[in-house]
């Protein structure tokens, strides 16, 4: 993606829970904040961090699938997406879902693709108009529930690890000047809780974090990167906060859709993106 000014602007949406159809009064009210709030911030790319629907007891998923992309179409601004533990609990794997993302007319052109247990990562690329590099942002599939049965959420995965460390090298020795890059994945690692109790931390935490039980140490990797600058994740309709843990930020996005559980207001997290100055989610 080419970047056309001096800043760019992310729109975090998160959680939608798009349920069976027809549709309820519920997800229509999530397809009406999407559509406001897109015109409201007039974003240069959209990210969705999983739970876009329901799939356990809904007959086609797909079709509710469908209705949400006939949304993003209409909306046309870029987007991209990743999964969480209740796109693919029954009726419909990830594969399924990467297959419909083909109808998505402004999708974003995935660089690096890596998909391990049927979970895809990926790179979008933020460019000047000369070419050089602005921006990585790391798109993570973090899955659904832990399959070793240690704690109730999975794991980003070892090999996913493996494959930032790589990709990140890689965009190192293209780089001309420090970046700030972002990761986005929909369950919280387990650092989240070390940022509210021991960071700088601010906003609602309204509910335990619910991060694995395993950490396979994806935060070590980002330390070590020294270019991820800010991590957005979703899974947790009652915390929305930030938190600075090590110099690089944690942040919960806001929970979007309405036919789920929640007491916070529902809307997204704007993040901007400015040459040499650090993410500032908003």
């Amino acid at each position: 993606m080419l970047k056309n000014k001096d800043s760019f602007k992310v729109l975090q949406l998160t959680d939608l829970h798009i349920g069976e159809t027809p549709l309820n009064a519920d997800d229509q009210k999530t397809f009406d904040l999407i559509k406001s709030t897109v015109k409201e911030i007039d974003p240069d790319l959209i990210v969705v961090t999983g739970d876009l629907i329901w799939s356990e007891g809904v007959t086609d998923p797909e079709k509710s699938f469908h209705e949400l992309i006939e949304v993003f179409n209409s909306i046309e601004k870029p987007i991209a997406v990743t999964y969480g533990n209740h796109d693919t609990e029954e009726g419909i794997t990830r594969s399924d879902l990467r297959i419909l993302e083909r109808k998505l007319l402004h999708a974003v052109e995935k660089k690096h693709s890596f998909i391990v247990e049927d979970r895809e990562s990926y790179c979008v690329e933020i460019r000047e108009q000369n070419g050089d590099l602005a921006h990585v942002l790391y798109i993570v599939d973090s899955g659904a529930n832990d399959p070793l049965e240690i704690g109730t959420y999975e794991f980003v995965h070892p090999k996913q690890v493996n494959w930032f460390y790589d990709v990140s090298a890689l965009y190192q020795q293209e780089k001309k000047q420090a970046t700030e890059d972002l990761l986005f994945l929909h369950i919280p690692l387990p650092e989240y809780h070390e940022a509210w109790k021991n960071g700088k931390a601010y906003g609602y935490k309204y509910e335990e974090v619910s991060s694995p039980a395993v950490n396979t140490g994806l935060f070590t990797s980002l330390l070590l990167n020294k270019q991820v600058k800010g991590v957005f994740c979703g899974h947790d309709h009652d915390n929305d906060f930030e938190g600075s843990y090590h110099g690089i930020k944690l942040c919960f996005g806001r929970i979007t859709g309405f036919n789920c559980y929640g007491d916070l207001p529902r809307g997204g997290r704007v993040i901007e993106l400015q040459i040499n100055q650090s993410g500032s989610p908003k």
